[in-house]
């Protein structure tokens, strides 16, 4: 059956949600200790807050301390974790305005993705598995899938369009959010199990990716995305770790010169 990895071709940007269990032999050992671990950052095994030490992760991979450490400077500039002096790493918290940010990033990116490979063109192949890929959300509310597949295909359906937008820059930065929202999305899942992209969401981007019409499939993609943006935010304040963080008093505004 075809997916992401047979119908995008070059040297394709891949969403890890889609990299698990693949091949990485060919990768080398730091590269193996950054995508391990970020991957259990992503997929809420290492959950926001945790901490951790380089000894700990290097004896549950089985390898020197020295890719477990090159790893995680990788993971501190991507804003996953921080350092905490004498005391290890912590994973970097989920926060709404970090969220909000990242949603709006995605919009933007994705939106812009969108209505370029609509201009350019889609490849048959990729055309066809977006629209089988569209058809998942319809499969979730018949009870047909489990949400872990919805989120899959939500993910692929993105990611192959950021692959046709015809540039390699963009569709990196738009599998970078991709991960980073994938955590934030399984946290909101967790908080509210029904949250999920409703039927005809994608099946509507799909159709303008078809036609052409690069105006339309950015226009739909931007109503997902804005979609997935107020929906999540909902979820997430109401999280008991927001609902009872202290109210802080706004900073008192200077007088008029």
């Amino acid at each position: 059956m075809s997916d992401i990895h047979s119908v995008v071709t070059g040297t394709p940007h891949i969403p890890a949600l889609l990299l698990v269990g693949r091949d990485e032999t060919g990768l080398d050992r730091t590269s193996q200790a950054y995508r391990a671990i970020r991957r259990q950052i992503i997929d809420l095994t290492l959950p926001p807050g945790s901490s951790f030490t380089e000894t700990s992760l290097a004896q549950q991979w089985r390898t020197s301390k020295t890719p477990v450490r090159e790893a995680l400077a990788r993971l501190r500039r991507d804003g996953l974790v921080t350092a905490l002096p004498r005391a290890g790493y912590v994973v970097s918290p989920i926060t709404l305005q970090d969220t909000d940010d990242l949603c709006a990033l995605r919009s933007l990116l994705s939106g812009e993705a969108a209505g370029a490979a609509a201009r350019l063109g889609v490849a048959a192949p990729a055309l066809e598995r977006l629209e089988v890929l569209s058809k998942v959300p319809f499969a979730l509310a018949a009870g047909e899938v489990e949400q872990e597949e919805s989120l899959q295909a939500g993910i692929e359906f993105e990611g192959i369009i950021a692959n046709f937008s015809g540039n390699s820059r963009l569709g990196k930065a738009i599998v970078d959010v991709l991960d980073e929202l994938e955590r934030v999305l399984r946290m909101a899942a967790l908080i509210d199990p029904g949250i999920a992209s409703p039927p005809g969401e994608l099946e509507a981007i799909f159709e303008q990716l078809r036609a052409g019409d690069a105006d339309g499939a950015q226009d739909a993609m931007r109503t997902r995305c804005e979609r997935v943006r107020r929906d999540v935010l909902q979820v997430l304040a109401k999280s008991t770790s927001v609902s009872r963080a202290h109210i802080e008093l706004p900073a008192p505004s200077l007088p008029p010169a």
